[in-house]
């Protein structure tokens, strides 16, 4: 037996006297392995694991989430310019304008986004101003 061995058996030998072994939650049982995903291919498996233990996410992932942000935040403030600036105001219209380009910029990152995504994901659909500004003003009357 080599030197690394008689350590490690010297180590486990210790352990095991001073209880430390036993005190494991797994004692006597068996420790569980994460659950194997059927949907993830074998060779993506490296690289999940290190995503999942680490709390990461890939990029097109967050990409994803700061849109869905974006449009979200881009409504809230549609219905408060509707909501809190009368429709004769020349500032609602200034509003509304400045709302318009941000949807441009909004809709190009989610034709970014779509071009990036992986194969077999759910895309982002692009929003249509007018759509969006007839719901806001129903939800609105």
């Amino acid at each position: 037996m080599d030197w690394v061995a008689r350590l490690a058996e010297e180590r486990i030998r210790r352990a095991r006297e001073e209880g430390t072994l036993s005190s494991s939650r797994y004692h006597g049982r068996r420790v569980p392995l994460e659950p194997e995903n059927p949907y993830l291919p074998k060779t993506w498996w490296a690289a999940f694991h290190l995503l999942q233990t680490h709390d990461l996410t890939p990029p097109w992932i967050w990409r994803g989430q700061q849109i869905r942000q974006a449009i979200a935040a881009w409504r809230r403030q549609l219905r408060q310019t509707l909501a809190y600036i009368p429709a004769h105001d020349p500032r609602r219209a200034q509003a509304l304008r400045s709302l318009q380009q941000s949807l441009a910029r909004i809709n190009a990152f989610i034709r970014d986004y779509n071009l990036e995504r992986p194969f077999g994901s759910t895309p982002l659909t692009p929003l249509d101003w007018e759509a969006e500004l007839r719901q806001a003003q129903q939800e609105m009357a």
